[in-house]
């Protein structure tokens, strides 16, 4: 048999012992001490490059595929084949008003050019320069200048002039040295040669569809070690940089998502003669983030291609919006068939941000006209909602044996805190996430998987919502999940609120569930209403309950309504059947107690005796988690930032969010996450 050497192990050990092996199959090696000899070292160099080439070709073959490359450089270069450039960083857009009161009425004009600085308000100790990349002229109007909508873009602009000639760049390729450029904010203009003072401003190639052999054009692309590259055309695609010219780029170099929430900002400088200004913030500073991250280069890249530069799918929206807005940590797109009632024509968009909660009215607008609609089908309206966060609340009882931890209380309480937190980043905190209770209960129980013994764990959902003060409204409050009907010990809890009660003494109230001791008809909902009715028809309620009756009113030959008589009693499903009244074709259904509840508003006297101010001022649908609160005037509410907050235990233990749903735990709020440790009795 001849001597062989296997080649299929990569790791060290086994090279140098299969080495090892192959020399002990030779007649001068079968009694050798490899060991203890010199021939030992020569057998670790082998083995040593033999696993450094392995490694090498390994790291080769996995950097020649998309899905596999680690390195940006490599995975850049296979986003380029699929025409998709990563995103940079983005500066943060604010929106402001300036007035300039002059005390005169002589009608002239003024202007704030463009590169004008700003000093936004402090954030994290750190106050930011904003930057106008648009010259704004404005006629004054009485005896003031008023500057309406100004865009600030947190930033300084920055210029680099290159001379460029064939020689010495025969692919006219500049290279820009800042890790920290905004590419939207790249503005370039050629100069034939150094001594033409003619100028042509160049556009950024966004469809190669578009140019021609004489489009001044530039092209625009991620190169080595993560510095952008600008190119030029060949005079077939593009045009092609006469020799000798003058190449000059300039952009905004920026801090990113730093400056995100800027809400104030002063003048650094005067505006032609003028130095006081007012200034008056429409939106806040909003869109920053840092540049796109090899992970989501490789999911862009591949999704944005699908797309063919054309927005028609649900998922070209996903793809596309994601690459040119980086600064959403999550976004939900459903078209218009999936509302209720449907409809048609329009495309639904919810936008979660990276940071803070919603997209102002500002940025929404921004978004649509600027990102959406060159790229949208004309017949197609987009519309962006804010998001809807659906709050958990989590009580946990945890028992655990004091005997088998080191940890004391408040570390054991801490330590559940942060598995409560970690079960959020990784599972919640997105669109379409699924909330699972027993999955949370098992990161409870592993924090300590030998000293606690169990837990119990109530999840509460939390809604709110801003309420107008002093103005009769009503309120529609969506959990989109199945509600738990409550009891006396556990029901729907509420932020307090001012409100007056029937002869207009002002009470500081509550919302509360009604509690009902039956499960009556509370309604028959009229599906059709049929015609030729003569009289009105009897109507028959038959189920597993007794004594619910009604009556039904007849207008022009049609049920109009039907009204419950008697709401009877013990019922959990009725069935509605309408007879007799010469008529035909009504249909109705009937709405059990056990799945509708009633809301009311309460407080407490001064001997904490619970009052009610209105028996009846909602209803509690459980079943679509819905509840609605009828007619009311709130004075003040007792919250720091204005909110209500509507808690109501959830029916299920498996919560999916839906369409503008994002399912979150509130951290920053102490009563989010609650924990009692309960010490297991030893004796």
């Amino acid at each position: 048999m001849a001597n062989r050497l296997r080649v299929t192990e990569l790791d060290f050990d086994q090279i140098k012992t299969n080495l090892k092996s192959f020399l002990k199959q030779q007649t001068k090696f079968q009694d050798y001490d490899f060991e203890g000899a010199g021939l030992n070292i020569l057998l670790d160099v082998l083995a040593y490059n033999t696993h450094y080439n392995a490694y090498y070709l390994n790291m080769v073959a996995n950097e020649s595929f998309l899905d596999t490359a680690i390195l940006r450089d490599s995975v850049v270069s296979h986003a380029k084949m699929l025409n998709y450039t990563p995103f940079s960083y983005t500066a943060p857009v604010a929106i402001i008003n300036v007035t300039i009161e002059t005390g005169s009425s002589t009608p002239d004009s003024v202007t704030i050019p463009k590169g004008y600085t700003f000093q936004s308000d402090v954030i994290d100790g750190t106050s930011y320069t904003f930057t106008t990349l648009n010259e704004y002229t404005v006629t004054k109007s009485g005896t003031a200048f008023y500057f309406e909508n100004i865009e600030i873009y947190e930033g300084q602009l920055v210029i680099f002039n290159y001379s460029y000639t064939e020689i010495d760049n025969p692919k006219s390729i500049f290279t820009i040295n800042d890790a920290t450029v905004d590419t939207a904010s790249i503005y370039v203009s050629v100069r034939p040669n150094s001594g033409n003072t003619q100028t042509s401003i160049y556009s950024k190639v966004t469809d190669v569809l578009d140019i021609t052999a004489s489009s001044e054009v530039f092209f625009l692309q991620e190169g080595r070690n993560g510095n952008y590259e600008i190119y030029f055309g060949d005079d077939v695609v593009g045009k092609k940089l006469p020799d000798g010219a003058i190449v000059s780029i300039q952009y905004l170099r920026t801090k990113g998502d730093l400056a995100n929430k800027a809400a104030s900002f002063i003048g650094t400088q005067n505006i032609g003669i003028y130095s006081t200004l007012t200034i008056d913030t429409v939106s806040v500073a909003a869109g920053g983030s840092t540049n796109e991250s090899v992970d989501s280069i490789k999911y862009s890249a591949a999704a944005q291609y699908a797309t063919q530069n054309r927005l028609v799918t649900v998922k070209d929206y996903e793809a596309y919006i994601k690459s040119n807005y980086p600064s959403i940590d999550s976004l939900s797109v459903w078209g218009g068939e999936d509302e209720i009632p449907k409809v048609f024509g329009k495309v639904y968009i919810s936008l979660k941000p990276k940071d803070g909660y919603y997209i102002s009215e500002t940025e929404k607008q921004r978004i649509i006209d600027e990102i959406i609609n060159p790229k949208a089908i004309v017949s197609v309206q987009a519309e962006i909602r804010d998001t809807q966060y659906l709050f958990l609340i989590i009580q946990s009882l945890v028992q655990y044996d004091a005997r088998k931890t080191s940890s004391d209380e408040q570390t054991l309480k801490n330590s559940i805190k942060q598995a409560i937190i970690n079960y959020k980043t990784t599972y919640l905190d997105k669109f379409n996430s699924t909330f699972i209770q027993s999955k949370l209960q098992d990161s409870i129980d592993n924090v300590e998987i030998n000293a606690i013994v169990g837990s119990e764990t109530i999840v509460r959902l939390q809604r709110r919502f801003t309420p107008k003060l002093n103005e009769s409204a009503s309120y529609e409050i969506k959990y989109n999940v199945p509600l738990h009907r409550g009891t006396l010990t556990n029901r729907l809890t509420s932020t307090a609120f001012t409100i007056n009660d029937t002869i207009g003494t002002p009470r500081n109230a509550l919302f509360e569930e009604a509690p009902q001791s039956y499960t009556g008809v509370s309604e028959i909902q009229i599906t059709n209403p049929g015609s030729g009715f003569v009289i009105a028809p009897t109507i028959t309620i038959s189920g597993d309950g007794t004594g619910a009756t009604a009556e039904a009113i007849i207008v022009n030959g049609r049920i109009q309504t039907i009204n419950m008589t008697n709401r009877g009693a013990d019922y959990t499903r009725a069935i509605i059947t309408i007879s007799g009244g010469s008529g035909y074709g009504a249909e109705a259904v009937a709405v059990i107690d056990g799945r509708t509840g009633t809301l009311r508003t309460i407080y407490y006297d001064t001997l904490a005796q619970r009052q009610i101010i209105n028996s009846n001022a909602g209803t509690i649908d459980y079943d679509n988690g819905i509840i609605t609160i009828s007619d009311i005037r709130f004075i003040s509410v007792d919250s720091i930032d204005g909110l209500i907050r509507m808690n109501i235990e959830a029916e299920k233990g498996i919560i999916q969010s839906t369409r503008d749903t994002v399912i979150t735990i509130d951290v920053d709020d102490p009563t989010s996450i609650l924990t009692t440790l309960e010490k297991k009795n030893n004796t």
